[in-house]
C-alpha cells in the first residue's frame, strides 16, 4: 500500500485579516491543502468558529488542519504549580478542540529556564517541564490527536529543552510516552537559527516527524521569512504535514509563486 502523499499549507497568523474560510480559499488558489490554527490566535478573532464550523470549511476545500497550542507567555516548567497546571489545562483544551475538528496534531513547545539560573533550577524546571509534557501526551492519547513536541531555537539567555536533536532525545525519553502519542514538530527554521542542520533532526527521529514548520531567515534570528525552496525541503524530510510559517499572505504567495517552485 502506497503511502499518502504529503500535505503542504501554511500557518494562519495573528497579523492576517482573513477568515479561515477566506484563509482557505486564499490556500486552494496557491494549491495548497492543509492550514495551522493557532489557538492562542483564535481567542482574538471573532469569526464563529465552532468545530461545525471548521469541519464544513475542510471539507469544502479538501484541507487537514494542526493546531498549535498557546505558547504565547506559556511555561510548561513555571515554578507555580497553579500556573503550571494551567498550561496542561490549557494545552489539553487544545488536544480536545484538535479531536472536534479532526485535525492530525497538536504543536506543543518543550519549555525553558534562564541560563543565569542555578543548576538546581535548571533540573527543577525541566523536571516540571517533563511532567506537564507527558501528562498532555496523556490526553492526546486518550483523544486520538497526537502532540507534537517542536524544536525550539537556542538562546543564549535560556536553556531551552528542546532545541538540539540530544536534547529533544533526552526530553522525550524523559516524558516516556511512545510515538502513537507524542511525536515531533521540526522547525527547520528555529534549527538554522541555532546553527544546526535540520537534517540533523531528520537522522535522529526519522518518522517520529510528523509535522514539519518551514521558513527561512538570516542563520542568527527567527525572521521567518519566505522559503521559496519550502518542498524541496519538505519532500527531503518526508514528513505528511509541512506548514509554511510566514509574516504576510504575500510572504506565502511568494513563496509559491517562486520561479524554483
Amino acid at each position: 500500500m502506497s503511502e499518502p502523499t504529503p500535505r503542504f499549507g501554511a500557518s494562519m497568523d495573528i497579523r492576517f485579516a482573513e477568515d479561515v474560510g477566506a484563509f482557505a480559499e486564499f490556500l486552494t488558489d496557491l494549491g495548497l491543502n492543509h492550514i495551522e490554527l493557532r489557538a492562542g490566535y483564535l481567542n482574538v478573532r471573532e469569526d464563529g468558529l465552532t468545530p461545525e464550523t471548521l469541519r464544513d470549511i475542510a471539507r469544502t476545500y479538501d484541507l487537514t488542519y494542526s493546531i498549535h497550542a498557546p505558547h504565547i507567555d506559556v511555561a510548561p516548567g513555571n515554578i507555580n504549580d497553579h500556573l503550571r497546571s494551567a498550561v496542561v489545562d490549557a494545552t489539553t483544551e487544545a488536544l480536545d478542540f484538535a479531536a472536534a475538528i479532526d485535525a492530525v496534531g497538536v504543536v506543543v513547545h518543550g519549555g525553558s529556564v534562564r541560563t543565569r539560573y542555578p543548576e538546581r533550577v535548571h533540573a527543577y524546571v525541566r523536571e516540571r517541564s517533563v511532567e506537564t509534557i507527558r501528562a498532555c501526551a496523556h490526553h492526546a492519547a486518550d483523544v486520538g490527536v497526537p502532540l507534537c513536541l517542536e524544536n525550539q531555537r537556542t538562546r543564549t539567555q535560556k536553556r531551552r529543552f528542546t532545541a538540539t536533536p540530544e536534547r529533544l532525545a533526552s526530553f522525550l525519553e524523559a516524558v516516556g510516552v511512545g510515538p502513537e502519542a507524542l511525536r515531533v514538530t521540526l522547525d527547520v527554521g528555529h534549527a538554522k537559527a541555532g546553527g544546526i542542520e535540520y537534517d540533523r533532526f531528520v537522522d535522529r527521529f526519522g518518522d517520529r516527524i510528523h509535522l514539519v514548520h518551514l521558513h527561512d531567515n538570516d542563520g542568527t534570528t527567527d525572521a521567518h521569512d519566505p522559503l521559496p525552496s519550502f518542498r524541496a525541503v519538505g519532500e527531503t524530510i518526508g514528513a505528511p504535514y509541512n506548514i509554511l510559517e510566514m509574516k504576510s499572505l504575500d510572504d506565502v504567495e511568494r513563496c509559491v509563486r517562486a520561479p524554483s517552485q
